[in-house]
């Protein structure tokens, strides 16, 4: 069924350009897709939504199903003609490493240009990901920031990264700070309180009506 979705893509087999905005979405919010939107505002570039099944550090953290967290994601991408999503890594299941994925994306076509958009705390440490040298080359990576002490930390490690890694690519994310987590909505849902602001109507709905989220905090 996920895979029948109109809005799901099949990255494997998709030649072209393309952006990953990974993470768990558990939930998505508003935060995720305003970070796609302003994306897409900047660079134009098809955006590919891929939920992880799990990374080493946050192995013990409890998901709801990959189904729920697919079809949350279906959802968001059906409203966007842009947006899409993928199960790469859920099906591939284990632990989640992000050059695993790229190897696999540069399969179908070596020479396609690959985004990744993250948030610039991760930028820090991309350096200290697996095999990462590898991985820098290969990626462009598009950093997402909060404010102008984040813009000037965000320069500074970008400026270290292009030295230590000639072939970098690495770009900084214009967009509004968006201060919105998936562990504050699991906590308000825990609490009986509202996440109108926090997600479309539409996920809370999905959300409500299949009691996801309760008793977690």
């Amino acid at each position: 069924m996920i895979r029948q979705a109109s809005s799901y893509l099949d990255v494997e087999n998709y030649t072209g350009d393309i952006a990953i905005l990974g993470g768990s979405f558990n939930p998505i919010h508003v935060g995720h897709i305003r970070m796609a939107e302003s994306f897409y505002k900047q660079f134009g570039i098809d955006i590919v939504l891929m939920p992880n099944k799990t990374t080493y550090y946050k192995e013990n953290r409890a998901f709801v199903s990959d189904e729920d967290r697919l079809n949350m994601l279906s959802l968001v991408a059906e409203h966007y003609p842009y947006m899409y999503f993928s199960d790469l890594e859920i099906v591939r299941g284990g632990v989640t490493h992000t050059i695993d994925t790229i190897r696999e994306l540069k399969k179908a076509n070596i020479s396609r240009d690959i985004y990744f958009i993250i948030g610039g705390d991760s930028l820090e440490w991309i350096d200290k990901w697996v095999d990462a040298e590898e991985l820098i080359n290969a990626v462009h990576f598009v950093s997402a920031i909060r404010g102008d002490t984040d813009l000037d930390r965000t320069k500074d490690i970008i400026d270290r990264l292009n030295t230590e890694y000639p072939k970098s690519r690495i770009s900084i994310l214009d967009m509004e700070n968006t201060p919105v987590s998936s562990s504050e909505i699991r906590n308000r849902i825990a609490h009986g309180l509202d996440i109108s602001e926090l997600v479309p109507d539409y996920i809370s709905d999905y959300i409500q009506k299949n009691s996801l989220f309760k008793g977690e905090m």
